[in-house]
């Protein structure tokens, strides 16, 4: 079965109402230590987007560097405030010089890559000795994850677990490469709850938020929004409230190459 893909192009416009803007990020946070503990000079995010986490770095590293594949996030990216490098690129040939960087990460991205093996070597390869490689992500292979539109919309449980390596998979590909002193943690807890009526003003359930939406087609988006509609109004005729709820583990896998 051939994995789905997404035109981002599309979708780049509205893609930043995604990110809360009144609560730090603990992904932030965790990017921005990790790049002070290998005192990074340079730093390049693959599948940069927006430029949203970029901008993380701005107060820690002098060269910030981004790869996207789609033209339309590059531009959104553009409007950053920070002073970003920004490439149009493929992740599995990533267009620079071997070790000219001390971090290479990717958030929420490396299911959008096809040969995720390949871009870890690739990482290795333009990384310096002693830099680290961070691959930000969920991981909807180990069950922890409690999200409600996996419940309403046909089809984007099974998708993801075509599109995204899981965890294991992504720890021995940076076992393969060379990495070395491989961890994995957990970064961020993400819990949303929605009670009744409310969860229509979650900023994720807007197709055009999360590639899990958009890649339904407008049919299947319909259809899911209904069957959330009539759990409404049968949860009214009982008197009841429904909750949804949105519990996300954000992981980061780490790998060092070695000095």
């Amino acid at each position: 079965m051939q994995k789905p893909s997404l035109n981002y192009d599309y979708i780049a416009p509205e893609y930043n109402e995604r990110y809360p803007t009144s609560q730090p990020s603990e992904r932030g946070k965790a990017l921005l230590n990790l790049a002070r503990q290998v005192k990074a000079q340079k730093a390049l995010e693959v599948g940069s987007g927006t430029g949203f986490w970029l901008n993380f770095l701005h107060s820690e590293v002098q060269g910030i560097y981004g790869l996207d594949f789609s033209m339309g996030m590059l531009q959104q990216a553009r409007k950053q405030p920070a002073p970003l490098r920004l490439s149009r690129g493929n992740a599995v040939h990533l267009p620079y010089r071997s070790q000219s960087f001390d971090l290479v990460y990717c958030v929420d991205a490396i299911h959008h890559f096809g040969d995720y093996k390949t871009f870890i070597k690739e990482g290795f390869r333009i990384l310096q000795p002693g830099g680290a490689l961070a691959i930000f992500g969920g991981d909807p292979h180990d069950g922890k994850d409690d999200w409600y539109v996996y419940e309403y919309f046909d089809t984007v449980y099974e998708t993801d677990l075509l599109r995204f390596p899981s965890s294991e998979k992504i720890s021995d590909a940076l076992q393969e490469a060379g990495f070395q002193n491989i961890s994995r943690q957990t970064v961020e807890h993400i819990l949303n709850v929605y009670v009744g009526e409310d969860v229509l003003n979650d900023p994720f359930l807007k197709q055009n938020a999360t590639s899990q939406l958009a890649l339904l087609s407008e049919e299947m988006y319909q259809a899911g929004l209904r069957r959330i509609q009539q759990a409404l109004a049968d949860a009214r005729a009982r008197n009841e409230k429904l909750v949804f709820r949105s519990e996300i583990f954000v992981q980061a896998i780490l790998g060092y190459k070695s000095k």
